[in-house]
């Protein structure tokens, strides 16, 4: 590593959890390659695959390195750099590491191609044959086919892993941008409550005895001598719509925690259980707003004059909480793009329990 990597690095340690992964991939990768030349046989021949590989390591050290950017952390493009290089570049270090390295490495690379590729792949046809001549016949297998054969399984499977990932990402990105609009949304409708308090008030009129009343989720008031108008100027307050919408927010906060519990933690997860959690809170907020407005507009029968506030506010953080139906497929969809990451598909364990110790 040079200097100037070091400086630009060490002050930045812990920054990240998968900037410091991948250093440390990078350096192990840099150690072995370097290795893996001085044992061959015939150094000169590999002198273009080592460039190659000090070139793919240059890219994931500049990738790690780089100042932090909000849009590219959002993209995944550093990380995509930094990992499809250490991908090239260790796949480089199969091509020119002695024999016995390879037959080492076996187990751990049968493992990576049968968690990644899909059972029915094409690529996978070759591959007991490969394994069972390898564990068999020892080096005396390695010819350069059989060497050619597995860098192309090791490198499809890593694709297929960045792949996986970077579906997690995009399908994360699209609940952020989700959030965003509709806490941009929530936060437009609270401001308008406080701005134009009595345009668009969330208040009914139930009728108790021989008197009808005004009740807002703030205050109540009588109508027995004061015209409507003048009720909902003076009983409305710029806080309700507000009110109703943090209350929604909590209710929602509470279900979409309850409701994560059962997702799986991973390391390929990438934040999405948190922005799927996220997501939930403006729609609770706003799935409280539009549930009292449509019960005060009398589209739900026999809910159309709630009797008191607290009637309002109970069902502010009753309908909060319910956005936990409206988002149950959402909630689907992303347990399902975790679950195909790191090999959720079926694994061939004969394979893995038959490679060579």
């Amino acid at each position: 590593m040079t200097a100037a990597y070091e400086e630009k690095l060490v002050p930045g340690l812990l920054r990240t959890s998968w900037r410091e992964g991948a250093l440390t991939r990078i350096r192990e990768l840099e150690v072995l390659s370097a290795w893996a030349h001085g044992q061959g046989e015939d150094p000169e021949r590999h002198e273009g695959i080592i460039r190659a590989t000090e070139e793919h390591i240059r890219r994931a050290r500049e990738a790690v390195a780089h100042d932090r950017n909000s849009y590219r952390s959002f993209t995944g493009a550093l990380f995509e750099a930094a990992n499809s290089n250490c991908d090239a570049a260790e796949a480089n270090l199969l091509r020119m590491a002695p024999n016995y390295f390879l037959l080492g490495q076996l187990p751990s690379l049968i493992a990576h191609v049968t968690r990644h590729l899909p059972e029915g792949d094409p690529r996978l046809q070759g591959l007991d044959e490969l394994r069972t001549d390898l564990a068999i016949k020892g080096e005396g297998a390695c010819t350069e086919q059989a060497r050619t054969q597995l860098v192309a399984l090791v490198r499809a499977a890593s694709s297929e892993a960045g792949r996986e990932l970077m579906s997690v990402r995009r399908f994360r990105n699209v609940l952020l941008v989700a959030t965003f609009v509709l806490s941009l949304i929530a936060v437009t409708v609270a401001v308008a409550g406080m701005l134009f308090k009595d345009v668009l008030p969330l208040c009914f009129t139930p009728q108790r005895g021989a008197v009808v009343w005004l009740v807002c989720p703030t205050g109540e008031m009588s109508l027995a001598s004061t015209p409507l108008r003048q009720a909902v100027a003076a009983t409305t307050q710029p806080f309700d719509l507000l009110v109703v919408e943090l209350l929604g927010l909590v209710a929602a906060a509470v279900t979409a925690g309850a409701g994560i519990q059962g997702m799986r933690a991973r390391t390929g997860a990438i934040g999405l259980p948190v922005a799927l959690a996220l997501f939930k809170l403006p729609f609770g907020a706003l799935t409280a707003f539009i549930g009292l407005l449509l019960m005060r507009g009398q589209f739900v029968p026999g809910l159309s004059a709630l009797d008191t506030s607290a009637q309002i506010i109970a069902w502010a953080v009753l309908l909060g909480g319910s956005q936990q139906v409206f988002t149950r497929l959402v909630d689907q969809q992303a347990k399902i793009v975790i679950g195909r990451v790191r090999g959720a598909r079926q694994i061939r364990q004969n394979a893995i329990s038959a490679s060579p110790a």
